[in-house]
């Protein structure tokens, strides 16, 4: 699988997306049910005279609550501003699914490629100290030789297996992530080449971070849809009003026609208590954007910053991996010429399979921090393209 199909099938499959979406859709059926009126009522009663000489009498009344059309604009505005809130969710889920689809994707290569040049280093080690156990059956070789070239075998066998367990943890993500069965062997081709985010594309996603991060305006479209409820609670406090029209006849069969009205009194509640509820939630919402506007602008500072210390790093410890290898190289041409015993040969090809690993584990840390950046200024992890 190439990695633009990895990217497509987790935007599919991902659990995250797919309870966005419902979410969503309750989003829309709640949307839909604000938006509907009220039902009028319908009102019947009938008194059966015990007297000679009468008729039953009853009552037809329609009724109306009025005062409920003044709440339903800011009721549909509140549930619109609620629907634009979850979409944005899922837009942000989108963003997240498919950044962490492509850092999955670089790791599990990476990783099966360290493996394999991992156990090809076991298997020199093991052949040496192999070679060591039969030099010291003829006593060529001093048992203390032996016993660091099996320890040094034993440790690349270690390393070996912590490796494994590391390919196998993002391997089970990774299908997590697609949908796919535990266990499935995903071959994956080789991703494209990675590169740094560029620093001036960094800057010019944080002059509009606000107008483009999705979780950002969520937030924003959530402290709307409070800011509505809120008002509905203002315009609840005022009297219930319902208007209707009766019609009746009385026991003496006279008809009769008539308005009826309705008002609450607003004596001991008066919504009072709803409306505090909205408030506090609405000004709670308002804090969060705040806190999280400032974490955005911090969070990208601090992954910039830590992303440069990182890459100081990684050059050191290619140089280092560069040298040792230059090193093990010569010393292999030495050992063939008899110029170089082989526990010392061991103890090089030791210290290279450590450094190639630190190494590999360190652009591996590197990658999730691009990709982390990638995510929180709304530019693809692939090409640092804007995210739409």
């Amino acid at each position: 699988m190439t990695v633009d199909e990895v990217v497509g099938r987790a935007l599919k499959h991902s659990p995250d997306i797919r309870r966005a979406e419902r979410e969503l859709d309750i989003a829309a059926a709640r949307q839909y049910a604000d938006g509907l009126l009220p039902d009028p009522t319908l009102s019947f009663s009938t008194d059966r005279p015990g007297a000679e000489g009468f008729v039953p009498a009853f009552m037809v009344g329609l009724s109306y609550e009025v005062s409920a059309l003044v709440g339903r604009p800011a009721k549909k505005r509140a549930a619109a501003a609620g629907f634009e809130k979850k979409q944005l969710v899922l837009q942000w889920a989108k963003w997240q699914v498919a950044n962490h689809a492509y850092a999955l994707y670089v790791s599990n290569v990476s990783l099966d490629r360290l493996e394999k040049e991992v156990e090809q280093s076991v298997a020199y080690q093991k052949g040496a100290a192999e070679r060591m156990q039969e030099a010291l059956a003829r006593a060529d070789v001093t048992r203390d030789v032996a016993v660091q070239a099996q320890t040094a075998y034993r440790d690349s066998v270690q390393q070996l297996g912590t490796l494994r367990q590391e390919h196998l943890k993002a391997t089970q993500e990774l299908n997590t992530l697609l949908g796919l069965r535990t266990g499935t062997h995903l071959t994956l081709a080789a991703p494209p080449e990675q590169y740094e985010v560029p620093q001036d594309a960094v800057d010019r996603a944080l002059l509009d971070l606000r107008q483009r991060r999705p979780d950002l305006l969520a937030l924003r479209a959530g402290y709307t849809e409070q800011d509505e409820r809120y008002r509905g609670a203002l315009l609840a406090q005022f009297p219930r009003l319902d208007i209707g029209v009766t019609r009746g006849r009385d026991t003496s069969a006279i008809y009769t026609s008539g308005l009826t009205v309705s008002v609450t009194l607003p004596l001991f509640n008066g919504n009072r208590g709803n409306i505090a509820v909205e408030k506090a939630t609405r000004e709670s919402l308002y804090q969060e954007y705040t806190q999280r506007l400032d974490d955005a602008y911090t969070a990208v500072d601090g992954i910039s910053s830590e992303l440069s210390l990182l890459g100081d790093q990684l050059r050191n410890a290619r140089s280092m991996e560069t040298a040792l290898d230059a090193s093990v190289k010569q010393a292999r041409v030495a050992y063939g010429a008899g110029d170089m015993t082989l526990p010392v040969l061991a103890d090089l090809e030791s210290r290279l399979l450590t450094q190639r690993i630190a190494t590999a584990k360190l652009a591996n840390s590197i990658l999730q921090q691009q990709v982390e950046l990638c995510t929180l200024i709304g530019v693809s992890a692939i090409d640092h393209q804007p995210l739409h």
